[in-house]
Formats: structure tokens, sequence, C-alpha cells
């Protein structure tokens, strides 16, 4: 906004003032209105944005007692507002699917192997995560997909997770690291500790170190012990992930999910309740008999009321009976609920959150009525979208630096027969995390749409197959044990993808039919017309 000085009368606007004072106001207002015009509307202090509080140069993140209050309003909407619960299962279901899996994409020229030695290679990542995926858990509990669905739902409900990579001893184990999962709150500043900041502590560069974890409580009291991890060994493994969205530079801590939405999920909340408490009672069906008392009417003793705290009847029930003292009578407020524009309210409400969430009406509702396939197709488009760039992320940061520790786990132990690990690494672990796929709205337009851009190089057997959540050479393998099985049997069945197709569904050029011998002469004439 302007300097106020740049608003005081110069000493022309005086001498001009002097002589013409109303002259003298249009110019000072003209002056005020050019010196607005380069300047946001939306800073201004005006009569009409009075009201709009800011936060002004907030912390980039919230101080603690407002993540605590954050996350349990977030726990309760999950727990108690349906329409919280369905937006968390569906981004649980769309993100993840079961679960996340690598496919090994390392590269042989890279490594200076053969393409055979490159493939046994990425079949043994992919077999050896798969095996530890069963016994991820240090309390021996879930596997990996298991722990990968309550990462991903503490993400979206306190908007962080803290997942501790440790070693287990169980004999029957045949690799020792395992996960432990350890709930946001138990992040927090020590008793009598200065230097932390939400239970973190920086180095210069602003780099976390270490971080305080209260040890878990008993049943008898809560602990009052914290646990200091290292951010990372000296060789720069982490020994903790903290793994949250960062919306502001310099944030620490992660915020719920829901949180830009939480109070309309709230209002919407006491508004259905009300809803629906108005319907109960205008279905229900009451008789109200007056009956001449005296003595109980004097006594305030008549049927219908409590003889111990001589408290009325507070509700009606369907089909029920009450009875009236004299001079009593009933007056029915009908509320006519819910009213025409309910459904449209309900609508704009879904809209809304689902606008703050990036998440299509369509799937926060689970409603398609009002769809065809083309609206209904560019609706998901529009989610997969969110949902790729969340299971990039989430696959980034919680999944691969889980895979890089188990797999150099078995390559100390031997069960990875690769070259010179560390010398190679990010190669040995470059990996592709496949989910859940997206299923078709259309299966036979768009199987032929994707069959069209392998044909014509726009996209590959291995991009279709991710989008479904499948591996490309698992298809192709278990495609060629069925035709193996099928020679065997001597069953005719004709898996090609040219059998049974229209002309041109294959994307390749229909062969032409050979011509017929013509006479001499009437090839000149067709060459000259």
């Amino acid at each position: 906004m302007p300097q106020d000085n740049k608003h005081h009368p110069s000493i022309l606007d005086r001498v001009i003032a002097s002589v013409a004072p109303g002259y003298a106001v249009k110019r000072m207002h003209s002056k005020r209105l050019l010196e607005l015009s380069g300047y946001y509307r939306s800073a201004s202090k005006s009569r009409l944005r009075a009201n709009w509080i800011n936060s002004g140069n907030a912390d980039a993140t919230p101080p603690s007692w407002e993540l605590s209050a954050l996350r349990a309003r977030s726990r309760d909407s999950n727990r108690n507002d349906p329409i919280a619960a369905g937006i968390t299962e569906t981004l649980k279901l769309n993100i993840l699917g079961a679960g996340l899996r690598p496919q090994s994409h390392l590269r042989a020229d890279v490594l200076g192997i053969s393409r055979e030695r490159a493939r046994v290679l990425q079949k043994q990542v992919e077999t050896i995560f798969a095996t530890w995926s069963k016994q991820a858990d240090s309390a021996c509990m879930l596997n990996f997909d298991e722990i990968q669905l309550l990462a991903i739902t503490k993400i979206i409900e306190d908007g962080e997770i803290i997942a501790i990579p440790t070693w287990s001893k169980e004999p029957w184990r045949n690799l020792s690291r395992s996960i432990e999962l350890v709930e946001s709150d138990r992040l927090e500043n020590p008793a009598r500790n200065t230097t932390a900041i939400n239970g973190i502590e920086f180095g210069a560069m602003g780099q976390p170190t270490q971080y305080w974890i209260r040890d878990m409580a008993t049943k008898v009291q809560a602990s009052q012990t914290w646990t200091p991890i290292s951010a990372r060994d000296r060789d720069g493994r982490p020994k903790i992930l903290h793994v949250y969205p960062t919306k502001r530079v310099g944030q620490t801590r992660g915020v719920p999910f829901l949180a830009p939405v939480l109070s309309f999920l709230k209002d919407m909340a006491d508004y259905l309740e009300a809803e629906v408490v108005a319907a109960r009672v205008a279905a229900c069906l009451a008789v109200f008999i007056t009956k001449a008392d005296p003595m109980a009417s004097a006594f305030n003793m008549a049927t219908g009321t409590e003889s111990e705290t001589n408290a009325r009847i507070q509700g009606i029930e369907p089909g029920q009976v009450g009875y009236l003292n004299p001079g009593e009578a009933i007056n029915v407020v009908d509320p006519k609920r819910p009213g025409d524009t309910f459904p449209s309210f309900i609508e704009t409400m879904y809209r809304i959150i689902g606008g703050a969430t990036n998440i299509p009406y369509e799937l926060i509702a689970h409603d398609f009525s009002k769809t065809n396939y083309s609206s209904a197709r560019a609706s998901l488009l529009e989610g997969r979208r969110m949902f790729n760039q969340w299971r990039g992320w989430f696959g980034d940061r919680f999944c691969q630096p889980i895979l890089e520790m188990v797999l150099e786990e078995a390559w100390l132990r031997g069960q990875f027969e690769a070259p010179d690990f560390y010398k190679f690494k990010s190669e040995l672990c470059r990996v592709q995390w496949l989910g859940g796929g997206w299923g078709w709205v259309d299966p036979v337009k768009e199987i032929k749409a994707s069959t069209e851009a392998i044909t014509n190089n726009l996209s590959t057997l291995s991009e279709e197959a991710a989008n479904q959540g499948r591996d490309w050479e698992e298809i192709l393998e278990q495609r060629a044990i069925e035709k193996d099985k099928l020679e065997e049997l001597g069953l005719n069945i004709d898996l090609s993808p040219d059998a049974n197709a229209p002309v041109g569904a294959t994307g390749r050029s229909p062969e032409k039919p050979a011509k017929s011998p013509k006479d001499p002469d009437q090839e000149i004439e067709d060459e000259e017309i």
C-alpha cells in the first residue's frame, strides 16, 4: 500500500486549495485513485475488507498447539463424518490400490552387463522385495502393503507419518531390516529442552539433525521420557523417515490434508444432523390426550413426567400416546424439511470441498448420475492427475528409501548378485512404483485407443500395463504359458491380437487383394485414365 506521506497535499495542492477548494478536493481524489491503480485491490484495507483478518508473516510451520488441534479435529472428522471418511478412503484406494510394488528398470549399458544379465537382476530386485514385504513390520503384524495403507492414512489424517527403519532379531527372517511406524503425537519437544522445535533439532543450513520421540506410554501412566534419533548415520542412510507434503519454504511438520475444509465439513455435518432430526420428528405420528385430573395437575405429576426429576417429556416417538394436563394444548411446528434447495445445497458443498482438495465431485460423492461418458472420463482423468502425483511422491519419499535399505542388506548377505552395490546403487535401485489399475469407463473404446497408441509409437506396452497396475513382462510371460498349454491340450484358440478383430482395429493396414491378370490393352487404358 502507498505510504501515508504520499497522501499529504503538496505546496501546489495548498495553493490551489486556497483559490479553488472544490477543484483541489477533486484533484486530490484523482491523485489517490491513480496511486491505487498500481496496487492489488486484495491488499486494500477499505471498509469492504476491514473484517479480512490474516495471519501476516506467520511461521511456515504452525505451532505445536495448533497442529495438535488440527490433528484432533481431522481424526474426529474421519471417525464421525461420513464425507471426511469417504474422502480419505477415496484417496487411499486411488493412490495406492492394494499397495505400491516396484518394477525394476535398471539399465544394462549403465551397469556394463548384458541384457540377459540385466533381466536376471531385475527379477532378483522384484523377488527380494516381494519376499521381504511379507515380514516388513517390526511388530510382525503387518505386511508392507498394509504399512503403506496405514502410512498414507496418517499422512491424510495427521499430515505426516514417521517411520523408523530398525533391525529385528527373529531367527526366521531372511532379512533383518524392518519398519516401525510412529504416531506424529510422539514427536515433540522433551521437557526442559530449548533447542528443539516441534520435536526436531536442526543444523546450520536448516537440515534436521535429530528427532525426539516420546517413549510408548504404559497402561498406568503416560510416558515422560524421550529418545533422541539422529536423522542420518555417518554414511548418509536415513535413521528416521519423516514424510509429509511440503507447502511452504522452511516447513518442518505436516498439516492434515483436510485442514482447509475442516470447518466446512463440521458445518455440513451439523446441518445434515439437524435435517435428519427434523425429518424424524416430521415422520412421527403421535396422539395427545387431555385428561381431567385436578389432583395430578396440582402436584404436577400427570402421566408422562418423571417422578424424580419432575421433567416433562422432551421428545416424541413414532406411535407415541401422550397425556396433557387440563388447559394444555399441542402447537405443532411444521419444519417442512428438507426444503427444495436441499439437494442443490449439498451438491454445491460437495463441489466446494472437491475444489479445495482437488478431487472431482463425482469421486467425492460417488455420484455419476449426471454424467455421460465424456464428462465422466474427463472427471476421472482430472482426478488421476492428482492421484498420480501423490503416487509418485509417496513412492519416492516413503517406499524408495526402504527399498534401497532392503537391497543393500540383501547384497551384503549374498542374496543379490549385483556388481558393486555402492558404486551403482542409484542404478540398481532404479524402479517404477506400480499401484492399483484405473480400470476403464468404456473398455472397448479405451482398449482400442491404447492399441493404436502403441502401434503408432505414442505409448508402450509397459506404460499401458502400468496404467492398469500390471507388469508388462508378467503379462507376456503369462500369455506364453497359456499359449503353450493350449498347444499341449490340442485346443485351437487364437489368442493373437488380430483374432476376431474388425478391420483396422489392430492398427495394421489390411492386406490388399491380389490383382487379377489384365489384358495389356486394358492396362494402357487404365494408365491413360
